[in-house]
């Protein structure tokens, strides 16, 4: 009896300490590792899901779109089983335009951040605000969703509106591209601009890259060489030159040079003309683009004027353009300057600069003396509607006089009418501009066959509207600027203005039929003299008188397009054909009197004559 009652006490003696140390493994379970149990419980049954923003859309200044979502936005209200997988890219973009407007609108990474352009300047507009989801995972790790878990809607990014049109793009796209493979160039580059706003209506790049496959180009194809790349610009530059000396009263229009018949002497280095000069009016000196003439201009001035002004008008700093990789260019300081860059810096050498920088210098003096700030954003969007950043002019500074400015578009014009850049002239349109042509580098010595090409010009020249810019990198042949740039800025612009529906020509010819007085400046009669050519009358923006209802636009779509450029001139128009095969499109459209540039543009596709109709 002893013995069993013993055994009894031994069994409950083990049960209670069996029971206690369930409950001190209890108490620490649930008292002492609670909170922590509970974590890596949570950890392993729930799982947090980013849901990416929307990223907002590119547009241009109409709302065409530039650059788009196409798949891979997440809501709340989508089935999320599987869709978050690890590595799955979260945006995937569209770019309407391609290789047309690569370089400015860029790309974005795997990420779905920004890396180049547009999508790089304003990512974190763009961007968004990503959200995210708790989901519930079972023994066999699938995901399902589970009411009452703690969620967060995502954010989506701001609309970001350019002051690009997508149509001025593709027209400026089309005919760089034509003008690099029929010159045998290595590249080209273009910027069409407003003066008077600073807006940038287009900016090409060829060779360029299409972001919607950004994989397969080279990391140099990638950027931006409208700013990112520098070049020596030449005759161009000749515009700071010419601006001191007027504004300093250096020269005037009808004061004599003497162009020492093509060789003039520097340091023991000679400077040569492309012709022969000997005696030419300033007006002259510009029209024929005069390299002796302007370096004993630039002489006249002395170092501080011309590098004051070359600073004035922005050259060596950047112009704040809301887009990546922008290059300062080069302008050394006074203090290091040989005994020859004051004299080969007056027509364009020893100085490097991006196309913007020379573009805003030509816009300076279209818009009456006053530098602006170049704008690319027009406007930023938000997801509700809400207009959260909208963009304004914004005037840098003056760099020369309302009477200077004017009396220099004068002077430009004259460059188009009668001096180097005649082939850059657009029928009944008062057109202003400089040619230029810059050696490269070979070593210390400039090349005798490579160089850049350029012509940047606007219209009309006394109230301008547009603004052109065209370099090409290494035409054939060692082309100079006047023969392979300006025919480039006339297709251009005469395929704006045959555009009724882009606007620009009917502003233009409000200001041709209603021309501003010309200024009173110097010798205006030496001036005009200046720009005259025997036996030629020159039309002008005060003088020019446009036809009241202009030539019919026959009916040419679904012809080939050789009978189209024949039915077109018959009608005393100028036939610009884009692409070839079957006419798909024309503008102006057939039935219209459209009298300004005289021209009509002519898409052409190969495919279905009776489809084109």
């Amino acid at each position: 009896m002893n013995r069993f009652r013993a055994r009894l006490q031994l069994i409950c003696l083990l049960f209670a300490l069996a029971g206690l140390l369930v409950a001190g493994r209890l108490f620490v379970v649930q008292v002492l590792r609670g909170p922590e149990l509970a974590e890596q419980s949570r950890m392993q049954s729930q799982e947090r899901c980013i849901i990416p923003a929307r990223r907002g859309d590119i547009r241009d200044r109409c709302g065409r779109v530039l650059s788009a979502n196409t798949h891979g936005d997440l809501s709340l209200t989508v089935d999320l089983l599987g869709v978050a997988a690890p590595g799955a890219p979260s945006v995937m973009r569209a770019y309407p335009l391609g290789a047309a407007a690569g370089p400015l609108t860029g790309c974005i990474g795997k990420d779905g951040y920004g890396l180049t352009g547009v999508e790089f300047s304003c990512d974190k507009y763009l961007r968004g605000e990503d959200g995210w989801i708790i989901v519930q995972r079972d023994g066999r790790n699938h995901r399902y969703r589970k009411i009452g878990l703690p969620s967060k809607e995502p954010r989506a990014g701001a609309a970001v509106y350019l002051t690009i049109d997508a149509e001025i793009q593709r027209i400026a796209d089309d005919v760089v591209k034509e003008s690099v493979a029929g010159l045998h160039a290595h590249g080209g580059r273009c910027i069409v601009m407003d003066p008077a706003t600073g807006c940038i209506l287009a900016m090409v790049n060829e060779p360029s890259f299409d972001p919607n496959a950004p994989g397969d180009c080279s990391k140099l194809r990638l950027q931006n060489d409208c700013l990112s790349a520098i070049f020596e610009p030449g005759s161009t530059f000749k515009i700071v030159t010419a601006s001191a000396a007027l504004q300093e009263g250096v020269k005037k229009e009808d004061d004599i040079l003497d162009g020492n018949n093509g060789v003039f002497i520097v340091c023991k280095e000679p400077i040569r003309d492309h012709e022969p000069y000997g005696k030419l009016t300033f007006a002259q000196a510009l029209a024929y683009s005069s390299n002796i003439c302007f370096a004993k201009i630039g002489m006249a001035l002395g170092s501080q004027r011309l590098f004051r002004y070359a600073t004035d008008f922005g050259f060596g700093s950047r112009s704040g353009i809301d887009l990546p990789g922008e290059e300062r260019g080069i302008l050394h300081p006074v203090s290091s300057w040989s005994g020859r860059t004051l004299a080969t810096m007056a027509f364009g050498q020893e100085i490097s600069v991006t196309l913007l920088q020379m573009m805003a210098a030509y816009a300076a003096i279209a818009n009456n003396g006053v530098l602006v700030k170049p704008q690319i954003v027009e406007k930023v969007v938000g997801d509700d509607g809400a207009v959260i950043e909208q963009a304004s002019v914004q005037p840098v500074r003056r760099v020369v006089s309302e009477q200077t400015a004017r009396r220099l578009c004068m002077l430009f014009k004259g460059v188009v009418d009668s001096g180097t850049g005649k082939k850059a002239a657009i029928t009944d349109i008062a057109v202003a501009g400089k040619t230029g042509t810059a050696q490269k580098l070979d070593g210390k010595c400039y090349s005798k066959t490579r160089s850049w090409a350029s012509f940047i010009g606007f219209l009309p020249s006394d109230h301008p509207v547009l603004l052109c810019g065209v370099v090409i990198d290494e035409p054939a042949n060692n082309l100079m600027g006047g023969t392979a740039a300006a025919p480039a800025f006339k297709k251009i612009m005469t395929q704006i203005l045959s555009r009724p529906d882009l606007d620009y020509a009917e502003r233009i010819l409000k200001y041709q039929k209603n021309p501003a007085p010309a200024p009173a400046a110097g010798n205006e009669a030496a001036v005009a003299a200046s720009q005259q050519v025997p036996g030629k009358q020159v039309l002008s923006g005060d003088s020019a008188t446009m036809p009241d209802e202009g030539n019919l636009v026959p009916e040419v779509c679904g012809r080939d397009a050789r009978d189209a450029i024949n039915l077109v001139k018959l009608q005393g128009l100028e036939p610009i054909v884009v692409g070839a095969g079957i006419v798909c499109r024309q503008s102006p459209a057939a039935g219209m009197r459209f009298p300004l540039a005289r021209a009509c543009t002519l898409i052409c596709a190969y495919g279905d004559r009776q489809a084109a109709r």
